[in-house]
């Protein structure tokens, strides 16, 4: 029977005690190393079994030079606020939640950090590797990562290291095409993009679909940005400088999970209806978009597969495997009442 919670926890010098042997024979033991009689070995296990016995974090840190911990870095999307913004968007927190299952079944420990702004931050974190979500141009973060040769992957490229293959990401240009031909499908063809100057990969390559999708329809690409500390409410006001305009659009994709709200708030401030008047659509699917009046079609990046493959792939290179790389994870794009067919 294994030693309950509530005494105290063994020790090395216990299970030497119990099998017979030196401490120094039961680390070499446990931890595969040196000769030991395959009879001695045995001994030990079984007398560490019934003893409850394991070796401290700490000590294994000393012994192989790693800590047993990952770090999560949130990248700032908005760099003029010192709020952790992607705390409260909704993709964020699924990618954080499956990342620690993720982390804790392969009996590790996930540290969620702030973005890293030097080299000093990485090191003090004493993590095994990290993953960088969302980098943009000139935040510095893989270059940190490697110079200090610790294993990292991206949550989408970065792109700033074109050669950096260890990412998870979407196909988000070719997800851009299936909801711009779903909302042309419904009728609309004025179709306008309201995105946000943050210039990760995940906006620039939507964007890239995009524009290629309405040159090869034949269409007039109606692209606006949302920027600054109020990214939503920016949204709104740039929502409404299209709506004021003279080829006003008759759909809105609004591309960061927020910023469909604000769209349809716009359209109400002037007495147009979703999806009757305008058509409405975002990027990245969320409790937002799901619960709104009306719902919001959406593209669901599986957010929680993500954060799952980020950690396996990051584990994958600690361990010197080389892992098949990069990740693309399929997206869904949920149709929802806000891209009704235009007049039905």
């Amino acid at each position: 029977m294994g030693a309950s919670s509530m005494e105290p926890r063994a020790t090395i010098r216990d299970v030497a005690a119990a099998a017979g042997v030196s401490p120094a024979t039961v680390s070499l033991a446990l931890n595969g190393r040196g000769t030991v009689k395959p009879e001695t070995a045995e001994r030990v296990a079984a007398a560490a079994e019934e003893l409850g016995y394991r070796a401290s974090r700490i000590a294994r840190a000393l012994r192989t030079s790693r800590t047993g911990t990952l770090a999560l870095v949130l990248s700032s999307v908005e760099a003029a606020s010192d709020r952790p913004e992607e705390l409260s968007f909704d993709a964020y927190m699924h990618v954080i939640r499956a990342a620690t299952a993720t982390a804790l079944h392969n009996d590790h420990r996930l540290l969620i950090s702030p973005p890293l702004r030097s080299y000093q931050d990485l090191e003090d974190l004493a993590v095994d590797g990290a993953i960088l979500c969302d980098t943009v141009p000139g935040d510095g973060q893989l270059e940190f990562c490697r110079r200090l040769d610790k294993p990292v992957v991206t949550i989408e490229r970065d792109p700033d290291h074109p050669d950096h293959r260890w990412h998870v990401n979407s196909d988000n240009a070719q997800c851009m095409r299936v909801l711009l031909d779903h909302l042309h499908a419904s009728g609309a063809r004025r179709i306008a993009l309201l995105t946000s100057g943050w210039g990760n990969a995940w906006t620039v390559d939507s964007l890239r679909g995009y524009l290629a999708w309405t040159q090869e329809h034949g269409l007039e690409p109606i692209v606006d940005a949302a920027n600054g500390t109020a990214a939503e409410l920016t949204a709104c006001e740039r929502a409404g400088v299209l709506l004021d305009g003279p080829r006003a659009p008759d759909a809105i994709i609004g591309l960061p999970e927020r910023y469909a709200g604000e769209v349809m708030r716009a359209a109400r401030a002037r007495g147009l209806s979703v999806p009757g008047d305008l058509l409405v659509a975002t990027g990245i699917d969320s409790i937002d978009a799901r619960q709104g009046h009306p719902p919001v079609t959406a593209l669901d990046l599986d957010p929680a597969e993500v954060g799952r493959a980020a950690v396996e792939l990051l584990l994958s290179r600690i361990r010197g495997e080389d892992a098949e790389a990069p990740v693309t994870i399929p997206a869904v794009l949920r149709v929802r009442e806000s891209s009704a067919f235009i007049g039905a």
